[in-house]
């Protein structure tokens, strides 16, 4: 079994000569922001995933490219977890119905229940229809109610829940209660009615008694009184997403044998999803944000496991992670440190974000972003994106130095002849040389008078901020005073 890092402090890269990122910041979740071609991938990306591999952990990766699959091969390979690697493609499976409820018996079905809402959250996200639908939450909430109370019923009934089974229960399931006796004898023969008499009869797997009275007043008092407009709506939302797992590589993967859970990453495997929405469209979509959803699930209870599935440490890694993130990220990352998961989401910018998960979810979108305690910037060309770096950055002052020199000569010459000189120098103070001279004609020109003048000045100034102070210098030493080179402007080092 392959030895990991247990604690807190360990370094796991060494970013200078005196700071590391340690297991604990690792712990803190890690975003990477950058545009294309920007090296988020092949720089912090890779770095981050080479240190989690040689770290020891366990740990789910979710892959939005073909190449991402074998670079994360060529990972392993190189830092020795090659024996550790799990490909789920579509040669492996995980049937969540039968997971869920293996785990937890009759109180699985609430988590069934939730797993199915998560499918069709990404479902119409992946139809590009995620956020903004108006009263979202009564639908959510009423989708759930009938998805619950029929999974429920199945379950007592029949002692297993299919895909199939709950698409065909809530589609046959009467709309009103039976007006002739005709009317009634056939009900007795219809599909929905038959599982609802066998679970309030004689179920193979009872439930609590509150579960099984609030099941029959569901079918028999609230069901029939939905608007049929609404009813159809529920239907319509629940079947659509469902029927995907009816046919094709959904159905394999996610509704047959069972090879691969999330728990075998608390023993150390590396689980690469092999379904990139590259090339399998909105079944990339879903599969994969599926057994996320299942994954943080497992992390989150597995501080109740025996001491062996506590101790390792395990990460999320999502390149391009717009493709999977939920509402529910949110809460998995206030929780997650608790649960000794590092997360590491890569995406391009937060517009992406505010895109995927609708605009309406801008607000979630910052709160979800503001719980990655690390992030790191690449190139990007996103001003919002930009900004948002800056202003966690922070502004820092800078010292800019001005030099200025000026030179100038004025003669005059008239009728009183007269001599003057001046000379002009400061640096940070100033000092003056005058001189002056003159003559008249005298015996010569009794009646005319001779003034010639002259004059030189000469300035030379420095301004410098910080805490420099101006020194004056004498005029012998004015020769051999030259201006600083402007100071070269400080960057930021991300």
């Amino acid at each position: 079994m392959t030895s990991f890092v247990t604690d807190l402090n360990t370094p796991l890269l060494r970013l200078t000569p005196k700071d590391s990122f340690t297991l604990r910041d690792a712990f803190n979740a890690v975003q990477v922001f950058g545009s294309i071609g920007s090296g988020k991938t092949s720089g912090g990306g890779r770095a981050l995933a080479g240190a989690y591999l040689r770290a020891g952990m366990g740990g789910l990766v979710l892959c939005a490219k073909d190449d991402e699959v074998e670079l994360w091969k060529s990972y392993c390979q190189q830092h020795g977890r090659e024996q550790d690697m799990i490909l789920f493609d579509e040669n492996e499976g995980c049937n969540f119905i039968s997971y869920e409820l293996a785990r937890k018996g009759v109180d699985g079905v609430s988590s069934v229940t939730d797993t199915i809402v998560r499918i069709i959250e990404a479902a119409d996200k992946a139809a590009g229809q995620g956020g903004g639908r108006e009263g979202e939450q009564f639908w959510k909430n009423t989708t759930r109610q009938m998805l619950l109370y029929s999974i429920a019923a199945l379950y007592g009934a029949n002692g297993e829940v299919t895909v199939t089974e709950i698409v065909k229960f809530i589609t046959t399931m009467p709309t009103r209660p039976p007006a002739t006796a005709e009317e009634s004898a056939k009900l007795n023969k219809n599909f929905a009615v038959e599982v609802l008499h066998r679970f309030l009869k004689s179920p193979k797997r009872p439930v609590a008694p509150d579960l099984a009275e609030a099941t029959r007043n569901y079918f028999t008092l609230q069901y029939t009184a939905l608007a049929e407009r609404t009813r159809s709506s529920i239907l319509i939302n629940v079947t659509s997403a469902l029927n995907r797992f009816n046919t094709g590589m959904l159905r394999k993967s996610f509704c047959a044998d069972t090879t691969v859970v999330p728990e075998m990453t608390l023993a150390g495997k590396i689980i690469i999803m092999a379904f990139p929405p590259l090339s399998y469209n909105d079944e990339g979509i879903i599969s994969q944000t599926l057994f996320k959803f299942l994954f943080q699930r497992a992390v989150e209870a597995r501080n109740s496991l025996a001491p062996i599935f506590r101790e390792r440490p395990v990460f999320l890694y999502a390149d391009e992670s717009q493709f999977f993130v939920s509402e529910y990220d949110d809460t998995f990352l206030s929780t997650c440190r608790g649960s000794r998961c590092a997360t590491v989401y890569l995406t391009q910018s937060l517009p992406t974000l505010y895109a995927m998960l609708g605009k309406d979810k801008s607000d979630a979108v910052d709160g979800f972003v503001g719980k990655f305690n690390s992030k790191i910037f690449h190139l990007n060309a996103d001003p919002r994106t930009n900004q948002y770096a800056s202003s966690l950055i922070g502004r820092g002052l800078q010292t800019r130095r001005t030099a200025g020199e000026s030179a100038g000569r004025n003669t005059t010459r008239g009728n009183n002849a007269s001599t003057t000189r001046n000379s002009n120098y400061s640096y940070g103070s100033s000092a003056n040389t005058n001189s002056s001279g003159g003559s008249s004609g005298g015996w010569l020109f009794p009646y005319a008078s001779r003034n010639v003048g002259s004059s030189t000045g000469a300035s030379r100034s420095m301004n410098g901020g910080g805490d420099r102070a101006a020194v004056a210098a004498p005029a012998p030493l004015r020769a051999k005073i030259r201006p600083s080179p402007p100071a070269r402007a400080s960057r930021w080092t991300i």
